[in-house]
């Protein structure tokens, strides 16, 4: 039966382009017998998370979407040389001949695929009890609307995923953006019928029902359904068991009472990706810093300042910044952080615009002060609704920094990319709000076309 397992998930680790290029008469007969056996399937949905951990969108690795972004937009700078993947991302040079844009690409769509043998595996199974078969299959369509969300949200129209056939899949059309955001709200619907409300362990490691009731609300802030959003991020903020660490050193420890949910790493004493890639041991600094706006654009008194970025001096006494949330940069006697991937404080801000936008000003000031107060700042006033929304961006900058993209999507959903951008980055155009699609995929599939604009 191991043979059987590895079997499977040695075809979901398969780049995009791999598997639409094979035929794999034996895989469903393998499907089949895992999805007959609990365990099995939930080793293969657990090889689904190693993979999340290991790269894509959600990985906090040198190849993962976060530091690609950050590098994108004003949160990094890139010391690798000008042709390294950081270095195309910070000086905005990626093509679509580009190793990154295709390998977010093809290991995204290569997790959707993992993802839906899955679901269909466990749709077909007759030998797996109700619970167990609802609780994978939760998991299961919440990390395809997430996956896809983050998909269309970089490389603008893509095809939503769903078939196990490789054949029908080489001939996928595009959808629009927010085709695509509807049918991951779509999946979240599913998710939320199968799915608990909260965890069942201390460490919030698999979603829950309060995991899609998160997402869902960031996904009706895109679409501006202002209503939708203030009641999925409320009924987060409503739920006790996820609170606001008032402690900043405790807020990225796997036993944080803000997770939602967190990606664990691969092996016992292993800390997070992030730890290990954005930590300074010795300056100058071989891949990324902080930029100085980032750090300069604090306020003086904000305690995140204090305990979320550290500094390093090089032997002329430069001084390099580095994002210091996750204080193991190194493997430990027991693991002592998880990658957090959703947490509370992010619904606090979604439910602030929404409520700003719905001209609930004064609700809309009292969840800015929850984050703000915890940060050891001065609480706001109303002023007027500009002056609130800049506050607003304000406090996802540096409350979100760092973490999977945050600062480009705002800026991008907001349409200020080239405000904020262009100043920071003379070379940036605004067709560069896209990423392009990899020339590779389009080779393949003529139904992705026409590639992004200004590609």
């Amino acid at each position: 039966m191991k043979k059987i397992f590895f079997t499977l998930l040695s075809i979901a680790a398969l780049s995009c382009s791999d598997f639409l290029e094979v035929d794999l008469p034996n895989d469903q007969l393998t499907a089949d017998l895992i999805f007959e056996d609990a365990q099995l399937a939930k080793a293969a949905m657990a090889g689904v998370y190693r993979s999340l951990e290991e790269k894509g969108f959600l990985s906090g690795s040198s190849t993962g979407g976060g530091v690609y972004m950050g590098c994108y937009a004003d949160e990094l700078v890139s010391y690798e040389v000008n042709t390294s993947n950081l270095s195309q991302f910070y000086r905005t040079t990626v093509n679509p001949q580009s190793t990154a844009i295709k390998n977010l690409w093809n290991d995204s769509y290569a997790q959707v695929y993992a993802i839906n043998r899955i679901i269909a595996g466990l749709d077909a199974s007759a030998g797996i009890e109700s619970a167990v078969k609802d609780k994978l299959l939760g998991e299961a369509y919440f990390l395809r609307a997430f996956l896809h969300f983050y998909l269309t949200q970089t490389y603008g129209g893509v095809p939503y995923v769903t078939s196990v056939d490789y054949r029908e899949n080489t001939t996928v059309y595009k959808k629009s953006v927010t085709e695509v955001m509807q049918k991951a709200l779509e999946d979240l619907s599913v998710s939320e019928r199968l799915l608990s409300e909260q965890s069942d362990a201390v460490a919030r490691i698999r979603p829950t029902k309060t995991a899609v009731y998160a997402l869902q609300s960031r996904i009706h802030l895109y679409l501006q359904n202002w209503d939708l959003a203030i009641a999925a991020s409320s009924k987060v903020i409503s739920n006790g068991a996820y609170v606001v660490e008032t402690d900043l050193a405790k807020t990225f420890k796997k036993e944080s009472r803000s997770s939602i949910w967190q990606l664990e790493p691969i092996r016992a004493g292993n800390n997070t990706r992030e730890g290990a890639l954005y930590t300074l041991l010795s300056a100058p600094p071989t891949q990324v810093s902080l930029t100085l706006d980032l750090v300069n654009s604090f306020e003086v008194s904000d305690k995140r300042r204090q305990s979320w970025i550290g500094s390093k001096n090089d032997i002329q006494q430069n001084t390099f910044f580095f994002a210091s949330k996750y204080k193991q940069a190194n493997v430990s006697a027991t693991t002592l952080e998880h990658s957090i991937v959703l947490r509370v404080e992010e619904q606090y801000l979604i439910r602030a615009e929404a409520y700003l936008k719905k001209n609930l000003n004064l609700l809309a000031v009292a969840d800015v002060n929850v984050i703000r107060s915890r940060a050891g700042l001065p609480i706001l006033t109303y002023s007027n609704e500009s002056q609130l929304m800049s506050a607003i961006l304000n406090e996802r900058k540096h409350e979100l920094f760092t973490e999977f993209g945050h600062r480009f999507y705002d800026l991008k959903r907001l349409g200020i990319l080239d405000v904020w951008i262009a100043f920071y980055k003379p070379q940036w155009r605004t067709f560069n709000q896209d990423l392009p699609l990899p020339e590779s995929e389009l080779l393949l599939n003529q139904n992705l076309l026409p590639q992004n604009n200004g590609y």
